[in-house]
C-alpha cells in the first residue's frame, strides 16, 4: 500500500472519529422537528440547532450586529437590493424573518430538555454567498 493511500485512509478515519465524537443525536432530533414544519422549511433560510449544552440550544441565525439584516434580505430577496431600510417591502421582509426566527425558537423551547436559546451568526451560510464575517 502506498503512503498516499495510507494517508487518505488515516484522514478518513480521523474525520469519522471527529464526527462520531461530536455527534449529538438530540441535536439531530431538534433539527428534524424544525424541518418537519412546512412554514419553516419553505423559508429561504433554514434555522438549525448547532448544539445543545445543559439546556441551552445554540441556534443558527442570519441576524447579528456583525451583518446588516439588509445584507441578508438582499440575498434571499434580490429585489430588495436597492431599497431603503424604511421601505414597506423591506419592513415586511424583516417582519417575515422575525416571525420565522421566533417560530423556530418557540418550537425548540417547547422541548422539555431545552431551557433557553442562544443565537449564533451563521457565518457558513454567508460565506456560501461570498460574504466573510470576521470575529470581533
Amino acid at each position: 500500500m502506498s503512503k498516499y493511500t495510507l494517508f487518505i485512509i488515516s484522514l478518513a478515519i480521523a474525520l469519522l472519529a471527529y464526527w462520531a465524537w461530536n455527534y449529538d443525536p438530540r441535536v439531530s432530533e431538534l433539527n428534524d422537528l424544525l424541518s418537519q414544519d412546512s412554514e419553516l422549511s419553505n423559508y429561504p433560510y433554514q434555522f438549525k440547532v448547532i448544539e445543545l449544552d445543559e439546556g441551552t440550544a445554540v441556534m443558527s441565525s442570519p441576524r447579528s450586529a456583525q451583518v446588516s439584516v439588509l445584507k441578508f434580505l438582499s440575498i434571499i430577496k434580490p429585489e430588495l437590493h436597492r431599497k431603503n431600510s424604511d421601505s414597506p417591502e423591506v419592513i415586511a421582509a424583516q417582519k417575515e424573518l422575525a416571525h420565522h426566527q421566533q417560530k423556530a425558537k418557540k418550537m425548540v423551547l417547547s422541548q422539555p430538555d431545552v431551557k433557553q436559546i442562544r443565537w449564533e451568526l451563521d457565518k457558513g451560510w454567508f460565506a456560501g454567498y461570498g460574504i466573510y464575517v470576521d470575529d470581533y
